[in-house]
């Protein structure tokens, strides 16, 4: 109990200093009234639905930052989600499929809403929030925070980088077809021409175990997602049925092999799928379209984050790293990397400059460095970078 009162007062301590810091108001453990009432100011045409939505998954870690004068001004909404990061895969060393026990379970924030009243754009509102936020995130030791975004050029101007291109996929109606969609979303099991493969609609008492499956299964591929739940399907399910799509599980045998989520819609009527096989995936759906640039990222707290990335054996590199808004991100570094972690020392400077005999080796944003680090692009190819288990590649598809 006691660590419990002292974790808060230090919250209530950080937060009062970001409040005075950029004059902005930050709620957190805001009651879902409340966050709905700050919505609905910004958005008075928001339907109740499209709140229940967004403020029905509340957790005391989610922040609420705002302008306010006589009325809500700019809003910027944080929303917490536990995230999976492979960490020293020691699945590579003896050859067997990653699971979830190669994965850390770490604290992340999508900024899930960033708004401004139109009479009040282009006064800064939005930088002090943003600022303000991504502060408060580094100072409460939050290692990252990602966007889902196609403004991209905005959100560079406070490090974020883009980590995650999403594909674009359209069900096969030769092999799925809308009539039998219409059937299995009655409860009818549909026989597909698979042997003892079935199409079924996903139910409450299955969202659990679709939620193992889909978990299972991205941590075979991937060195960074969002870890999935049955509540999050649950309410993930109630949205695609308010348009008249489903969750659907494709099952050999009684076992889950492949699931997707379908949407009635003119372009991608897929809104997310995961399947065990790759074969499979490409039997029942089909591409619509490139990937295009979907989430963007960026380190918050680099302490946090660098324990999760390790090395093969004792890797030194000195790195110059730039940030427009956290200082402690901004310098000349030596990133110390061993099969245990890492972390990074800053390189002091003398009266005349950085030390002549220390000179970067790479560098990067803050936000470059995040996409390298979640394998979305390369910082330098050689032997010391070589040697870093990277935490990608990324899957991310969050609403919610």
């Amino acid at each position: 109990m006691e660590q419990v009162i002292g974790e808060r007062e230090a919250e209530q301590e950080i937060r009062g200093r970001i409040e005075t810091e950029f004059d902005v108001t930050v709620l957190r453990d805001a009651s879902v009234q409340i966050t709905k009432n700050l919505w609905s100011d910004i958005f008075p045409e928001i339907s109740s639905q499209l709140l229940e939505d967004y403020c029905g998954r509340r957790t005391d870690k989610n922040a609420v930052f705002a302008v306010t004068g006589d009325e809500i001004q700019s809003m910027l909404y944080l929303t917490s989600y536990a995230a999976a990061l492979r960490r020293n895969p020691s699945a590579l060393r003896t050859k067997r499929l990653p699971c979830m026990t190669d994965i850390a379970r770490v604290e992340t924030n999508l900024i899930s809403m960033a708004f401004t009243k139109e009479a009040y754009r282009n006064s800064g509102y939005m930088r002090r929030l943003m600022s303000g936020a991504l502060k408060y995130q580094e100072q409460m030791n939050i290692p990252l925070c990602f966007v889902d975004t196609d403004e991209g050029k905005f959100f560079e101007h406070f490090g974020f980088h883009y980590i995650y291109d999403r594909p674009s996929y359209r069900l096969n109606t030769d092999v799925i077809s809308a009539e039998m969609l219409e059937r299995a979303a009655k409860g009818e099991t549909i026989l597909l021409n698979a042997q003892n493969t079935v199409l079924k609609v996903a139910d409450s008492g299955s969202l659990l175990s679709l939620a193992h499956f889909v978990n299972a299964n991205l941590c075979r591929r991937y060195g960074f997602f969002i870890i999935r739940s049955a509540a999050y399907y649950e309410r993930f399910r109630k949205e695609l049925q308010s348009t008249g799509g489903d969750l659907f599980l494709i099952l050999e045998n009684g076992q889950i092999t492949g699931y997707f989520a379908y949407t009635k819609s003119e372009n991608s009527n897929i809104r997310e799928a995961v399947f065990a096989n790759q074969s499979d995936q490409e039997q029942y759906l089909s591409k619509n379209g490139d990937r295009k640039p979907a989430v963007m990222a960026r380190i918050i707290n680099l302490t946090e984050m660098l324990r999760h990335i390790s090395g093969n054996g004792k890797t030194t590199i000195a790195i110059r790293l730039s940030d427009p808004v956290i200082a402690k991100n901004d310098g000349d570094f030596i990133w110390y990397l061993d099969e245990a972690g890492s972390y990074m020392e800053r390189v002091k400077q003398s009266q005349n400059g950085a030390d002549a005999s220390i000179r970067p080796e790479v560098s990067a944003t803050i936000g470059e460095f995040t996409a390298f680090i979640f394998e979305y692009i390369t910082l330098k190819r050689n032997a010391k970078f070589d040697n870093i288990y990277l935490a990608g590649p990324v899957w991310m598809d969050e609403k919610y």
